[in-house]
């Protein structure tokens, strides 16, 4: 008599509750980024991030331990996203023009901003004061998407491509100029007109955002 294989449906099982966690997980983060945004750090709490994705506090705890916790898994998910995107621009550009490497990260930049209104909020949120929010920040995106940023400046700027000045001065710049307009879409329509959701709106945006910086190359010197 065949002994029945129980392997099969133990591991259906098993792959059922991990997609399970998964999804959970993914909820309580989409709850807890409209928690951050509407109410700040200091106004959330695990239990209002439980109520937001109509689960048990005991989940939340559960997954994340902390708000602190879910905070970082937050802004972790919008920090991996952006890396992965610059870093492979960064790599598809690598020994062959800086300039061109900056062009498509500033570009990749302003598309996730422009994509997700909200984190880049959120981010720049914590920027504003000195916090232990802001170390993690900082030490999660310095050494790597920032440093990569202030590098190829530098490296434009020497061949007088970029607006001259601090590197870091004029990555701040930047930032500030390409993402700010995309956490004010209403003032946007009633003075210019479009949406920010609009593709033909961006592309204008990034063009004059780039405009603002690069600098055409410089003219030979005649013999």
């Amino acid at each position: 008599m065949a002994v029945p294989d129980c392997s099969a449906g133990k591991t259906a099982r098993v792959r059922k509750q991990q997609d399970r966690s998964i999804h959970t997980r993914q909820r309580i983060l989409a709850a807890a980024t409209t928690e951050f945004v509407t109410l700040g750090f200091l106004g959330v709490t695990t239990r209002s991030i439980a109520a937001m994705a109509d689960v048990p506090h005991g989940l939340v705890v559960y997954h994340f331990g902390t708000k602190l916790e879910v905070w970082r898994a937050v802004m972790e998910r919008a920090i991996t996203d952006f890396h992965n995107a610059l870093e492979t621009v960064v790599k598809e550009s690598a020994g062959d023009d800086p300039v061109a490497a900056l062009h498509a990260s500033l570009r990749v930049f302003i598309e996730m901003s422009a994509s997700r209104p909200v984190l880049n909020w959120l981010i720049s949120h914590e920027m504003g004061c000195e916090t232990e929010r802001l170390s993690w920040l900082l030490e999660r995106i310095a050494g790597r998407d920032i440093a990569t940023t202030i590098d190829l400046i530098s490296q434009a700027q020497r061949l007088g491509r970029y607006a001259a000045g601090d590197p870091a001065h004029l990555h701040l710049l930047f930032v500030g100029a390409a993402s700010r307009i995309f956490l004010m879409p209403a003032e946007v329509k009633r003075l210019v007109g479009s949406s920010t959701l609009d593709n033909t709106f961006l592309e204008q945006h990034i063009s004059l955002c780039q405009s603002l910086f690069f600098r055409d190359p410089p003219a030979e010197s005649a013999n």
